[in-house]
Formats: structure tokens, C-alpha cells, sequence
């Protein structure tokens, strides 16, 4: 067992973390939790998003721990439910559900893989969520029955082909935005953007049908136009806000591969946590951890 293999599947868990707190931070943004409200989710608060996280993080050591110790996939997949069954007891909500998934998918798919590469590591997540899902490991969630009214793919088809809303589109973005701004903050929006377009997003389905994603998709065509014309992009997303909040619309799959982003790019050490301002929070109540 090699402790370097270790070491470098705490640094991406580590990594991952790091990219759900940035996604909680970026603000604002549409319909989600975030520094300024709690967008369309009343049952959540940024106290509990971070305690959440706080949970996520435990989870994915006990992945790395999981792996270390050549315990099976079967292991994992325990695991995974046992952490979201903590949060539904703790929280009363599901909260980061599909980043669990997310997140514990791309260090099991690191660990196996034959080698560091992306395209490596892309192959065996495809295997092993083809193997997940095939197993009928899918449960009956929102998710599930969003999929199957709409013959969504959602969170399965992103999983079998690889994760190419993070790979193909949000990673790209962000890249593509630092090179022409030198704006952590604008490169962030930009893969919200990509994402917004590209995330088949049955959170959304789920409350809103197809005309939400439909809107959903035409919302990140524009802020991808307001940020590349240098418009104010922080009162556009303002605006999305206040009316996804009216519609009561949000985007759960685009936060849970946003985060999954953000962590990739940290592992990657092309950004670093609180590489954008943070600022004050104000809240009603402390954490409820």
C-alpha cells in the first residue's frame, strides 16, 4: 500500500470539501442557498449548508479510509447511504445529497483508475457508475422520479459518461475566463453559466417541469453574454433570484457539480478556497451542528 496513493486521495477529499464551501460561498446565485439568502429552499439556511458540509467532509474520510483499507465498492455504497441518512437525522434535509454521490464517485473512480490522467480516471468513473446504477442501486428520490417522468438522464447519465458537464464544459469555462479576465470571481460565474446550460438538472424538473429547465438553460445562455460583454453580472443574477424564488425554482444538480468543479480545480491547484471574497454573513441564528 503506498502512502504517496494516500496522501493524494486525502488531498482530493480534502479538495472536494474546499469546492462545496466555495460553491456555498459564490454569490449570488439563483434559487440557492447562498451568503445573501436561502434562495427557493425555506427548509435551509447558510448555518446548516455549512454544517452539512462539515458532514460531507466526514464522509469522504471514511471513503479514503474505506479505500486505504482494500475494502470492496459494496463498502462504499454503504458508506454513501449511511452519510445520507446522517444528514436527513441531523439536518432534517437532504441537503448536499447528489454531491455525496458526486464527490464519493470521484475519489473511489481516483483510486482504481490505472493512472492520474483525466481520461483515466473518467473511464473508471463511467465503469463503476455503470455498475452502480445497473445493480439498481438508484433509489425512489425526487431525482429518480424526475428521470423517469421526463426520460431524464440527470445525475445517472452524467455519471456514466464521465462527468462532462465538469470536465467538457465547467472546467473549460472557467479556464477560458481566467485567461481573458484574470477574475476568480467572473471565471466562478462562468462555469455556473456552463452549467446552467448544460446540467440536466431534475431538481429543477422535479419542481418545475420542462419549461423550468428550459429557462433554466436560456438564464445561463445570458449571463454567459453578460459576462463576456462585461455587464453587471451581479445584478443579473440578483434579478434570477428574485425570480426563481417567485417561481420557487432552483438548481441542485448545477450547485452539486459546481462544487464538484471547484474541487477539481483545487486538486488541480489552479484555484485555491477563498480565492474570492467571502464577506460578512448575516444570520438569524448560529449553526445548528
Amino acid at each position: 500500500m503506498s502512502c504517496s496513493r494516500i496522501s493524494e486521495l486525502e488531498a482530493l477529499a480534502s479538495s472536494l470539501v474546499k469546492g462545496a464551501t466555495m460553491e456555498l460561498y459564490l454569490t449570488p446565485k439563483p434559487g440557492l442557498v447562498d451568503r445573501a439568502d436561502n434562495g427557493s429552499h425555506p427548509d435551509l439556511s447558510f448555518p446548516i449548508m455549512e454544517c452539512s458540509i462539515g458532514y460531507v467532509s466526514d464522509y469522504l474520510f471514511e471513503i479514503v479510509n474505506s479505500l486505504a483499507n482494500g475494502e470492496p465498492f459494496s463498502c462504499q455504497k454503504v458508506i454513501g447511504m449511511c452519510a445520507e441518512q446522517r444528514l436527513l437525522d441531523r439536518l432534517g434535509t437532504n441537503t448536499h445529497k447528489g454531491f455525496i454521490f458526486l464527490s464519493g464517485m470521484l475519489l473511489i473512480a481516483r483510486w482504481h483508475a490505472a493512472s492520474s490522467e483525466e481520461q483515466a480516471i473518467r473511464a473508471t468513473l463511467s465503469a463503476l457508475s455503470a455498475s452502480f446504477f445497473k445493480a439498481g442501486d438508484d433509489q425512489s428520490t425526487n431525482g429518480q422520479q424526475a428521470r423517469k417522468r421526463y426520460n431524464a438522464g440527470g445525475i445517472v447519465l452524467e455519471s456514466i459518461n464521465g462527468f462532462p458537464c465538469v470536465f467538457d464544459e465547467a472546467v473549460p469555462a472557467f479556464r477560458n475566463a481566467m485567461l481573458k479576465h484574470g477574475n476568480v470571481e467572473m471565471a466562478s460565474f462562468s462555469m455556473l453559466a456552463r452549467l446552467m446550460q448544460t446540467v440536466e438538472d431534475t431538481t429543477t424538473l422535479h419542481r418545475a417541469g420542462i419549461e423550468g429547465l428550459v429557462r433554466v438553460k436560456r438564464d445561463g445562455q445570458l449571463l454567459e453574454k453578460v459576462l463576456a460583454n462585461g455587464d453587471d453580472y451581479l445584478a443579473y443574477l440578483g434579478e434570477l433570484n428574485r425570480d426563481y424564488i417567485r417561481m420557487n425554482m432552483t438548481i441542485g444538480g448545477v450547485a452539486d457539480m459546481l462544487g464538484v468543479s471547484f474541487g477539481h480545480l483545487i486538486a488541480c491547484g489552479e484555484l485555491t478556497e477563498g480565492s474570492f471574497e467571502i464577506g460578512a454573513v448575516s444570520t438569524s441564528s448560529g449553526p445548528v451542528c
